[in-house]
């Protein structure tokens, strides 16, 4: 059940459980985050290629990152653009905290969805199509894996709860089969780029979550979003990087 209920939490598969979920039961289906990333950036892999038979890359290229905003309900980009929204406001943590509980999106959430998406059409158009089709399987796995390192390692931010208080339950368990998962994808595709790719990440995870406990005191549902969106861009950047032939 635990497959089941991460891809009905990430996606809009049409997916029901037939009970009701406490929130250990919740924290448990996060072992599977990476691996439901890995399905979601496989499936618009795919969609790129069938794009790219008969239009330009630039079309294949934002037919896929529109894809995975459909098929995830925009979950990541809005939790980016309300984090961008409350960190942003100059304004005390606590004040932080209600901005990014408001369902309008300010000027600085805005911003950051639109360069978001703007920066992973920009990125992918910088690497050949094979190197396309496998950045855009690694980076929302890599994305996932973020966030289950939040949930695992840092302390949620509200103290009267949230929707994503489950992640109290997180911990080393969820964290090493995410790695795993993560670990083997990288260097399988990426052969020894990957190690390097892994390293880029691990520190660019570390210090978005340190950013963010600087300013909140800890993690929330929001930030955990935003921390899938950096990673995503993190990856396809380094992918660029280390892919380039004058690597």
């Amino acid at each position: 059940m635990g497959f089941l209920l991460a891809l009905q939490f990430l996606t809009r598969v049409p997916i029901t459980i037939p009970r009701i979920v406490d929130d250990r039961v919740m924290a448990r289906s996060l072992s599977y985050f990476s691996l439901v990333g890995l399905l979601i950036g496989a499936s618009a892999a795919g969609l790129h290629y069938l794009l790219s038979l008969g239009f330009s890359p630039t079309v294949a290229n934002l037919g896929a990152i529109i894809f995975m905003i459909f098929v995830t309900g925009n979950l990541h980009g809005d939790g980016l653009m309300d984090t961008a929204d409350g960190i942003f406001s100059g304004r005390p943590r606590a004040q932080m905290l209600e901005i990014m509980k408001d369902s309008r999106v300010g000027a600085n959430g805005v911003t950051a969805g639109v360069l978001a998406v703007l920066l992973k059409v920009v990125l992918l158009g910088e690497m050949d199509r094979s190197s396309q089709m496998m950045a855009l399987a690694v980076a929302p796995a890599l994305g996932r894996w973020a966030q289950v390192y939040g949930a695992a390692r840092y302390t949620y931010a509200r103290s009267n709860g949230g929707t994503g208080a489950f992640t109290a339950h997180v911990g080393w368990r969820e964290l090493i089969i995410n790695s795993i998962v993560a670990a083997v994808l990288g260097l399988a595709l990426l052969r020894m780029h990957g190690f390097i790719l892994l390293g880029i990440i691990l520190a660019g995870t570390v210090l978005f979550h340190e950013f963010i406990k600087s300013k909140l005191g800890g993690i929330t549902g929001d930030t955990l979003g935003a921390a899938n969106e950096w990673i995503e861009i993190l990856a396809l950047l380094g992918m660029v990087l280390l892919l380039s032939p004058r690597f």
